[in-house]
């Protein structure tokens, strides 16, 4: 069971503009994801399926990050580092969802669904986390494109367990997903 510690403070921070194609954005580390196409399958799958809209596969390296916006090539993407749970503010987002991820090289990999441009990499401690991915600023489904004005949080911190991935606030909007 993980603890909130309301008084931790982010050991990194790191602002990146990555791209959402597809109305996904790949999000893996490379030490912990084979490159199997069936790994981005199965996360979609588990996205969808479970109605998180993150899924997750390939043995906690790889997270499909779905996106309301068919694509946006400018998608605002904080990273946030800290070494215990963080404060929640579950409030200030749309969506929020919780997962494991395992980034044992210190790479973390940002990459547009089906291959349309260059993936985006930034540095991380090395080490198996614990995701909270947040979202918001969303328009209507299949709406938003190149001027969408939806941006993400990853908020990561050490786990010593694996965890089921959780919901924990649901946007409204994803009610319409097909």
């Amino acid at each position: 069971m993980e603890t909130m510690d309301s008084g931790v403070q982010p050991k990194l921070i790191r602002d990146l503009q990555v791209r959402a194609d597809y109305g996904q954005i790949y999000i893996y580390s490379a030490a912990s994801f084979d490159d199997d196409p069936q790994v981005s399958l199965d996360a979609l799958e588990d996205a969808r399926g479970s109605r998180r809209f993150v899924g997750t596969a390939g043995a906690g390296g790889f997270i499909d990050l779905l996106t309301p916006g068919q694509w946006n090539w400018k998608t605002p993407v904080r990273i946030e580092v800290f070494p215990a749970e963080p404060k929640g503010d579950t409030d200030e987002w749309e969506h929020e969802v919780d997962v494991d991820l395992d980034v044992p090289d210190g790479r973390l990999w940002f990459e547009p669904a089906g291959g349309s441009g260059n993936a985006v990499e930034t540095k991380v401690p090395a080490g198996e986390y614990r995701v909270r991915v947040s979202g918001r600023g969303f328009a209507a489904l299949g709406r938003a494109g190149a001027e969408g004005s939806d941006s993400y949080r990853l908020r990561l911190w050490a786990r010593t367990t694996d965890a089921p991935a959780a919901l924990r606030k649901f946007w409204s909007g994803w009610e319409n997903y097909r």
